[in-house]
């Protein structure tokens, strides 16, 4: 949410000023930016927006729109994409090795971390279901709960996303990493299969790992590393 006040206007709640432009009577306007409350909880365990890290990177969360697999908002006051500030900087160097790869393209984060409260909504959508498979027992946790893992995908220099031949968040074997599999059976094409590798490349060249299950996830370390050096996000 933005907000406009004047120069000489104190407004305490508003804790991000952003920028100041000055008008044509040389007053200066300030324009803010209200951080949410689970931002300012996210930044309070030390988690950094990705945007103040590389401005380049393009964040969308699919969390925060209906248009998930739980086709619910489950990030009722977030927009922002958070990461621990190693995993920031590892997704910059990624950004800048597509860039040097595809001129023009740019990564496109749909989820960063997660409290454990949305955890717990999304494995109550598949728990007892044959899709359970697809998302972590909050048990257990996510590496997602610890700001250290990531969905995304790349998008072009029209903004438009590659093919990868499955959306974000597909329940089925074409989302997996199986390429001669995938490509033998027919169920992705082989420049989906190039989009994907594309992607691969570059997160793995910038320390990221796959998952064999979801071409769009990726984790900067393992769960014993992050449970060792972070606080779970509840």
């Amino acid at each position: 949410m933005m907000g406009c006040v004047s120069k000489t206007e104190h407004k305490p709640a508003f804790n991000d000023l952003s920028f100041l432009i000055p008008d044509s009577t040389d007053i200066f306007i300030k324009i803010v930016k209200l951080k949410s409350e689970i931002a300012i909880r996210l930044e309070s365990l030390g988690l950094v927006d990705i945007i103040t890290i590389d401005s380049s990177i393009v964040v969308e969360l699919i969390y925060s729109t209906s248009e998930n697999f739980t086709g619910q908002i489950l990030y009722d006051d977030l927009s922002e994409a958070y990461f621990q500030p190693a995993v920031a900087i590892m997704l910059s160097n990624a950004q800048k090795f597509l860039q040097d790869t595809l001129p023009g393209a740019k990564l496109l984060i749909y989820d960063a971390a997660r409290p454990v409260s949305v955890q717990k909504k999304m494995w109550d959508k598949v728990k007892n279901t044959r899709f359970e498979k697809y998302v972590a027992n909050p048990e257990r946790t996510s590496l997602h709960n610890y700001g250290v893992a990531v969905d995304l995908t790349i998008i072009d220099k029209s903004g438009t996303p590659l093919d990868m031949g499955t959306p974000i968040d597909y329940f089925g074997k074409a989302a997996g990493n199986y390429d001669e599999i995938l490509i033998k059976e027919g169920l992705i094409s082989i420049e989906q299969l190039q989009n994907r590798q594309l992607l691969r490349l570059i997160m793995e060249k910038a320390g990221f790992s796959p998952i064999r299950g979801e071409w769009w996830h990726f984790n900067a370390f393992s769960l014993a590393v992050a449970k060792q050096r972070y606080n779970i996000i509840e």
